[in-house]
């Protein structure tokens, strides 16, 4: 391609293909590399009255602070947040999830962190019941439709070497219903997965004609149960007061994860575990200062961001300013300025590059009449014969120069070429008249 052609079609041949390219690679970078986080998640809060519910309102709280707008949807239990958080279609993203559903088929999601311990309570209105042996021939109340406890259940009873038909279970549709069903007398116990804070908990733990139970042996169980994590809870750590528990109760409990898709943006992943550290680190009589959220003993995979962020691997920027800039800062620090200033200096270089090209060529054929007008004095003197050459010469570099077809914006310096082998030319006839 002719240089003059070039620089004549240069708009088109250059100057658009940089600036398509720059708009392809800032297109590349807002869609997929530094994509900016969404600015609204949405939360599983389980059944309306439950515990989960009233954690996430608070999620969306503090979440608003930070301009993010959580929307919390209900579901029929724990099961069904599992449920809707694996949906392809689903449009939930996060949810809180008990260790005791976790299995190998949970593709596509990942934990968080583990966020609280929700103990499974078996709480007794029967004064005989001092052990779990205690619980043949009676009458049991299991937690809500929907927990995963029916599971534990199960498990505890086996433990306890109680067959199917040595106690009567009966399902409830809430925990709320469990426990009248126990106040009244219509249950000798009730056995069910659930926070401290839960209001059955603490509604039925401060009761004093409610007993707690612990479990026996209770390192041969968790052994068998690797998703129940063993604890003891003190005598006293419900209410000091009135000595509840009245001694010390070895107990199992499962981990509550905060799960999300492996598709949310890692900056709101990091938004919501500052969120679960605000709310869950607080210590209660289940848990030390600090002790949650954690990434320790998880039941499901761990997410890549929530494992950076234990290691204190964070984006700087999200040190230095709120949520919003911050990514809006590490969008522009790390693609848009560098695509912008990289486009920049490509667009400042294509006209130096056509100024040093077409310098090259003249420079070329200067260089060719330096060498001929070097020759002529010798030439001239010692071997006038051969004056004819250097005409030829000189008329092989004047074609060529007469050839070329450079920008009209350099045409003088052209015409100047020119001159100068004229006056070349000029000389060696002089010398050739002599």
């Amino acid at each position: 391609m002719k240089l003059s052609l070039l620089f004549r079609k240069r708009w088109l041949w250059l100057y658009l293909p940089v600036l398509l390219l720059s708009a392809l690679c800032l297109w590349l970078s807002f869609t997929f590399w530094l994509p900016l986080p969404p600015r609204s998640v949405t939360i599983a809060g389980g059944l309306p009255s439950g515990s989960y519910s009233a954690t996430a309102l608070r999620y969306r709280d503090l979440l608003e602070t930070r301009g993010i707008r959580a929307d919390i949807v209900t579901t029929e239990g724990v099961s069904d947040v599992l449920n809707r958080l694996m949906l392809p279609q689903g449009n939930v993203q996060a949810g809180f999830v008990q260790g005791l559903l976790a299995s190998g088929n949970q593709q596509g999601l990942s934990a968080l962190a583990v966020v609280e311990r929700q103990p499974v309570w078996i709480l007794a209105r029967n004064p005989r019941i001092g052990q779990l042996a205690d619980l043949k021939n009676m009458r049991l109340g299991t937690a809500a439709a929907g927990n995963p406890g029916k599971e534990v259940i199960e498990l505890i009873l086996a433990h306890a070497q109680l067959k199917a038909g040595d106690i009567a279970v009966t399902e409830h549709s809430s925990n709320a219903a469990a426990a009248t069903a126990l106040l009244d007398g219509k249950m000798d116990a009730l056995m069910l997965v659930a926070s401290g804070e839960s209001d059955t908990v603490r509604q039925l733990s401060r009761d004093p004609a409610v007993q707690i139970v612990g479990i026996d042996r209770v390192a041969s169980f968790v052994a068998r149960e690797s998703r129940l994590k063993p604890f003891v809870l003190p005598q006293g750590a419900i209410e000091l007061r009135g000595d509840i528990p009245s001694r010390d109760l070895a107990m199992v409990a499962t981990n509550l994860h905060l799960l999300v898709r492996n598709t949310m943006h890692p900056a709101l992943q990091r938004a919501l575990l500052d969120v679960a550290r605000d709310i869950h680190e607080m210590p209660s009589f289940l848990q030390r200062q600090g002790e949650f959220p954690n990434s320790r003993d998880m039941d499901f995979t761990a997410s890549p961001t929530a494992l950076d962020l234990a290691n204190g691997e964070r984006p700087w920027v999200e040190l230095l300013l709120p949520y919003w800039w911050a990514q809006l800062a590490e969008l522009l620090a790390l693609a848009v300025i560098p695509i912008l200033l990289i486009t920049a200096l490509v667009l400042v270089w294509i006209p130096s590059f056509f100024n040093w090209r077409i310098n090259a060529i003249l420079q070329n054929f200067y260089g060719e009449l330096k060498f001929l007008e070097t020759d002529i004095e010798p030439t001239a003197t010692e071997r006038p014969i051969e004056i004819k050459k250097l005409l030829q010469r000189l008329d092989d570099i004047e074609a060529k120069v007469t050839l070329l077809d450079l920008p009209n914006s350099y045409a003088n310096r052209w015409y100047t070429l020119r001159q100068h082998l004229a006056r070349a030319r000029e000389k060696l006839l002089d010398m050739r008249a002599r």
